[in-house]
């Protein structure tokens, strides 16, 4: 079953299912040559810095190649020498930048010239007093290349890292060499999003400096809390255009994506540095990343595949509508019992004890303390909540700090919380009524350890719920999950496995709550083999053990591999996209394989098949198996 559960699996079904060719078949030539390469660059820079500036060319040396006046940063293209490092730094003519959040940048002093409505507060496209500066390094791929330039490709850049592997992708999340319009579309939303934390953070503390923040992150110093800020943020810019009518309307289709390429480069821990090795156009180390990693699924599946079937049926099954229903319970909850019992609903609403359907709640205050029983949803619930401070603020938002247990129960599944710290926010809490039907109407966060149980083993880890209250095309209050970041390790009789889940759902405003969730999955997988194998999946839950049809990320030995998995009516189709831009397009129908070896744009080998065996030919003729 090892083929229904590792993507490798259906490339590792490629070599099997095809059968032996005839002998005319094994010996047909193909003619490949390689054309001569040329490289172009193109670039985006998120629109709310003018376009207008200075785009300098400089070699991996340093060295200054060309310093070109551009009209138009986002429509600008250079040639560059193919298969070399170059850094591409943009310096605007017009530094000014405005507010990218639509709720506004935060509060300013009087006078503030910025503060173009005399409100006291920088709006939503009102000018900020923060500068930006942009660069990126990336290796120039034959054929088309897009680099994304924002203020964190520029630190990452200068300081030397490798951000592929934070970056779940063969390349940085800055660098597109061969893609498609969906790549092209989330590389410009994690763009905008490192973008608009940069403006944001800026514009709140004037001290904010992403090479300050990402350098305290990247070498582990004690202090990270502006990292954190600036991450969070980066984060919102998904909630932020998801929920508003104003949003990014491209972004719904890929927000999963989005949501998990930013968790993982705010989260990555093991930034090493780039390396800068001559490539040759027809080197054959994508063939050789390919074998590897299919080399230790075959392994496994020798060896441990009723073991692997068994631990990814149990990753699937704790993340199942079960655990869901749970979590949606603790945290809807709490957010009605709160807004209805506490100073958010009424200073007057005396201490005691009240009936919420089926909860009883004893409310007591100084401090205030709830204790909540009974079910919610159909589930058993049980809540002590302490909370010594209550602040009710207009101007700051509503916050509630304490500590708090809970124990959920949904059948086999059992949600039990336990935390000294307990953060929930709630901010723009407005009646909404037939006069003001668009009334924001609140976020509710949580932020926690939590321990779920299942029947098969156990997850542990920290976190991190938003759910937005909105009014939905219906006209009805909803509450749906805006944002859900789960980091810890799930453990069992079988298996130890590090995980980071994000969700968020990306059609509020479309059908019922939370009915179109994106989950991303990453996990740190030890095979045999293979102690470093890195999974990373976006998708349903309920299809993590299934994945035939799929783009997924796996990485082994420091070596990253983007895997595009098709499988239509028995015919199969995979593409392979290796670091530097190249990448392997095999197809199979029947007994036939086609497709191609790549660098960028340039074919370097034909795709077929050897006495049913599929594998390359290059040019010289030299024939390689893909297996």
């Amino acid at each position: 079953m090892l083929k229904q559960i590792l993507p490798l699996g259906v490339a590792i079904a490629l070599a099997g299912c095809g059968g032996s060719s005839s002998d005319s078949e094994d010996t047909q030539s193909v003619a490949v040559t390689v054309a001569s390469t040329s490289s172009t660059v193109n670039f985006y820079v998120a629109n709310w810095q003018p376009s207008q500036g200075t785009l300098n060319v400089i070699n991996s040396d340093g060295v200054v190649q060309e310093s070109i006046a551009v009209d138009n940063i986002n429509t600008a293209s250079v040639s560059v020498d193919p298969l070399t490092f170059n850094s591409f730094e943009f310096i605007p003519d017009d530094s000014t930048l405005t507010c990218p959040r639509f709720t506004g940048c935060g509060r300013t002093v009087r006078g503030d010239i910025n503060d173009l409505n005399e409100n006291r507060l920088i709006d939503y496209q009102e000018p900020t007093a923060v500068t930006l500066n942009y660069k990126a390094s990336a290796f120039s791929a034959p054929g088309q290349n897009t680099v994304y330039l924002s203020p964190l490709s520029k630190v990452i850049s200068d300081q030397g890292y490798s951000a592929v592997a934070a970056s779940l992708a063969a390349t940085p999340f800055y660098h597109l060499t061969h893609s498609n319009l969906s790549a092209s579309v989330e590389a410009e939303m994690v763009t905008n999003a490192f973008t608009y934390a940069a403006i944001i953070a800026g514009a709140t503390d004037a001290s904010f400096s992403v090479d300050n923040a990402f350098t305290d992150f990247a070498t582990k110093q004690e202090e990270q809390q502006a990292w954190q800020d600036y991450s969070e943020l980066a984060a919102q810019y998904v909630t932020d255009n998801l929920f508003s009518d104003q949003g990014n309307a491209l972004l719904q289709n890929v927000a999963g994506e989005v949501k998990q390429t930013i968790a993982s480069v705010t989260t990555y821990s093991n930034w090493q540095e780039r390396t800068q090795v001559t490539q040759s156009l027809d080197s054959r180390e994508l063939l050789v990343d390919t074998r590897n990693i299919i080399g230790v699924a075959r392994l496994q599946e020798k060896s441990y595949s009723d073991e692997l079937d068994s631990k990814f049926e149990e990753l699937e099954g704790a993340f199942d509508e079960d655990t869901q229903q749970t979590l949606d319970a603790l945290i809807n909850s709490l957010n009605e019992v709160i807004t209805n019992y506490s100073p958010l609903a009424d200073d007057s609403t005396p201490a005691g004890q009240y009936k919420l359907r089926d909860l009883d709640i004893d409310y007591s205050k100084s401090p205030y303390t709830w204790a909540i029983t009974g079910t919610y949803d159909d589930l058993p619930i049980t809540i002590d909540l302490s909370i010594p401070t209550f602040r009710v603020s207009g101007v700051l938002g509503d916050k509630i700090e304490g500590v708090m247990t809970a124990s959920i129960t949904n059948g086999a599944t059992v949600l039990s919380v336990d935390v000294s710290e307990l953060l929930i926010q709630f901010d723009g809490i407005d009646e909404v009524n037939e006069l003001n039907p668009d009334a924001e109407t609140g976020i509710a966060q949580l932020t926690t350890n939590v321990i779920i149980t299942k029947a098969a083993g156990q997850l542990d880890g920290d976190l991190s719920l938003s759910l937005e209250r909105f009014v939905n095309s219906f006209g009805e209050v909803s509450n749906t999950l805006s944002t859900f970041d789960f980091v810890g390790n799930y453990e069992s009789s079988i298996q130890n496995t590090d995980f980071h889940i994000t969700a968020v759902e990306a059609s509020p405003f479309i059908g019922e709550e939370n009915d179109d969730l994106a989950f991303t999955f990453e996990l740190d997988f030890p095979l045999s083999g293979a102690s470093d194998f890195k999974f990373a999946y976006v998708g349903e839950a309920a299809n993590l053990s299934e994945l035939t049809s799929t783009d997924i990320f796996v990485s082994v030995q420091n070596r990253a591999l983007d895997l595009r998995i098709r499988d239509v009516s028995g015919n199969l189709n995979l593409i392979a996209k290796g670091e530097n831009g190249r990448w392997l397009d095999v197809k199979q129908k029947g007994r036939n394989y086609s497709g191609g070896l790549y660098f960028g744009d340039t074919k370097i080998a034909e795709v077929t098949a050897v006495r049913g065996i599929p594998g390359v030919l290059f040019s010289n003729g030299d024939f390689e198996s893909l297996f």
